[in-house]
């Protein structure tokens, strides 16, 4: 009888690049990844959101023999540099991709009472593009119940770069975060931006309590930076 020959393991290739978190290889057309803390909600969820058609998220496959989760591997690349270069097509993509997300998830056992689940950490770092077109957001570890308002404020502050690191004049990212409104289907724009400056001075906040001296330097400049910027913005939007 003839024994059928062992097959040779794939080759484990390490992904980075970005904010890519270590450890995470890729094993044919999946990907590897030690679980976190919160990994059996972020596997719930994403089971769930597969269960919902929703086509922007990874599938969750199981657990390998290492214990590490398989998650099926969206073929493309994060937006390396600043949002603020990402094209008008892009941007109104992620946000329709937000929207269909945040859709999905409304009244769902996973939301727990609250308005929606959050995926929190949206930007181009974490998401997946073939050119000019939208294949899948990533890294869902910080998942969790919360508003629309927090996650779509955090998400547009991403993608369209709203810091003082970014070239761009206030009226251009004031274009910028209502065309991602208009395509989410958010009519408050200002919000976001109130919520910008907000979430920067809790950071200071945070990172003062902790006494992290370096940070604080940098939120510091940030939330000095925002406070005028946020106001011009406000203007723009009006």
């Amino acid at each position: 009888m003839e024994t059928e020959p062992q097959r040779e393991p794939l080759a484990e290739i390490p992904l980075s690049g970005g904010q890519q978190t270590p450890g995470i290889v890729r094993v044919g057309n999946t990907v590897r990844r030690f679980p976190k803390d919160n990994a059996p909600f972020v596997h719930d969820l994403l089971l769930f959101l597969e269960d919902q058609g929703f086509p922007f998220a990874p599938r969750f496959l199981g657990l390998d023999e290492q214990g590490r989760a398989i998650l099926s591997y969206l073929e493309g690349e994060t937006w390396p540099n600043s949002g603020s270069e990402l094209s008008d097509a892009l941007l109104e993509q992620v946000a329709k991709g937000i929207r269909c997300y945040h859709d999905a998830t409304v009244g769902s056992p996973l939301a727990q009472g609250h308005e929606i689940v959050a995926h929190h950490e949206l930007g181009p770092h974490n998401t997946i593009f073939q050119g000019e077109r939208l294949v899948g957001f990533i890294d869902w570890d910080d998942a969790a119940p919360s508003t629309r308002l927090r996650d779509l404020a955090n998400a547009i502050y991403n993608y369209v770069d709203v810091s003082h690191w970014s070239n761009q004049t206030a009226a251009e990212q004031a274009r910028r975060i209502r065309l991602m409104c208009v395509a989410y289907g958010w009519d408050d724009p200002i919000a976001l931006v109130h919520d910008f400056e907000a979430d920067l001075q809790q950071a200071l906040r945070n990172h003062e309590q902790a006494g992290r001296t370096g940070a604080i330097k940098v939120f510091a400049e940030e939330v000095s930076w925002m406070r005028q910027r946020a106001q011009e913005l406000r203007m723009a939007l009006r």
